[in-house]
């Protein structure tokens, strides 16, 4: 089985900001600088820098910004600008991460002389189209990973793509400890210590499903009979949605019950502080947001897709609603944040579920031995 030590490995992310499929990417990449000996990189499709650029300083991994346009007019020099920087860089191992990464990788892999491309579907394809360019692309890739079951289903019912090229590799996570504890942060964010909070994690991006949340907590708002009300915390990068979602909460008087808090370093911290994790979904894989809830023994509601089925499990499924049902939602974050014992006791199921089945040097080690197997391949 060939070495990864010494081998140049390239991560390709969309840009240099912070989510799940970055999140999984750096956990990976850090394992093989550090414990593999791997020559690693880490390139972001988009211009500036960002919490991954911070994170590959403090790890000593090299980075950059490769703005990629991916609009029709633009595309074609970007692509030919991208290809020229990586036929001089010549990556054994190329790593990419989200549908334009993907996409690129895909298409220009084999005339850049890299040599071994690994695709890593971190959804159920909800960004993916059936037309000719995605077909094209994803045709030319022998090596994919998935971090659900969906997500391989996915490739292989829509795309053709056979089993054995497809690893499923479910995500790992690494809780860092908490830099506030739990009075700190509900200082910070003005709520009582008695007060039931939830919080979601992600950013307010139209590809989750924050506005059925909001019209959940304001039905369950509604239907409850103590003074202390309950508050939710958005945490998250504030992208396309955020306006629109302010301004809904605003609408719907509950300005005072939901705090928009940008994101956050220190999410540790805040999930310790927190007694419910929620996530409303439309479609993805399985969220780091999630995993890292269930680690710190929180309780999960969210939407019933099939990336949240392979992150709760089977115990965690009852607490599932159909996507876009606020009634349904109200209703479990009623039952979770009224019934203390049934919230504590989720909590635990989840703890362990995230300890037995996600941790981090269990995706690390399957991933190592699948590249280690592509490579194989690639002679």
């Amino acid at each position: 089985m060939e070495t990864l030590a010494g081998k140049k490995v390239l991560f390709l992310f969309g840009d240099l900001q912070m989510g799940g499929a970055e999140c999984q990417g750096l956990l990976l990449a850090r394992h093989l600088h550090e414990q593999q000996g791997a020559l690693v990189q880490v390139w972001g499709l988009g211009r500036g820098t960002g919490p991954v650029a911070e994170q590959c300083d403090q790890w000593g991994i090299p980075w950059q910004a490769v703005p990629l346009h991916w609009g029709l007019r633009r595309r074609l020099p970007h692509l030919i600008r991208l290809a020229f920087k990586l036929r001089q860089l010549q990556p054994d191992l190329l790593l990419s991460y989200t549908k334009v990464p993907n996409l690129a990788a895909a298409l220009l892999w084999r005339q850049c002389r890299v040599r071994c491309m690994v695709w890593n579907q971190a959804d159920a394809g909800l960004l993916l189209e059936p037309g000719v360019l995605h077909r094209y692309a994803i045709g030319r890739v022998r090596h994919f990973i998935a971090n659900t079951a969906s997500g391989q289903e996915f490739l292989v019912q829509r795309y053709g793509r056979s089993r054995d090229q497809i690893r499923l590799i479910r995500n790992g996570i690494a809780l860092v400890p908490p830099q506030q504890n739990r009075a700190a942060w509900r200082q910070q964010l003005k709520v009582g210590s008695s007060t039931p909070l939830a919080v979601m994690v992600a950013n307010l991006s139209r590809y989750k499903d924050h506005k059925t949340l909001l019209q959940a907590w304001r039905l369950l708002l509604d239907g409850w009979d103590s003074r202390d009300l309950p508050v939710l915390a958005l945490a998250g990068r504030f992208d396309d949605q955020t306006a629109a979602l302010q301004q809904q909460a605003e609408q719907l008087g509950m300005s005072g019950q939901v705090r928009f808090i940008g994101s956050v370093a220190d999410i540790s911290g805040l999930l310790q502080a927190s007694d419910l994790l929620v996530h409303s979904s439309i479609s993805e894989g399985i969220p780091n947001a999630v995993l890292e809830g269930m680690a710190s023994g929180l309780a999960v509601v969210g939407s019933d897709i099939p990336g949240l089925h392979e992150a709760v499990g089977p115990d965690g499924v009852p607490f599932l609603a159909p996507v876009r049902d606020s009634r349904a939602l109200a209703e479990l974050l009623r039952r979770l944040l009224t019934d203390e014992a049934v919230c504590r006791q989720q909590g635990a199921l989840m703890q362990k579920r995230a300890e037995q089945q996600f941790g981090r040097e269990r995706m690390c080690q399957e991933s190592v031995a699948f590249l280690q197997d592509c490579l194989g391949n690639c002679r």
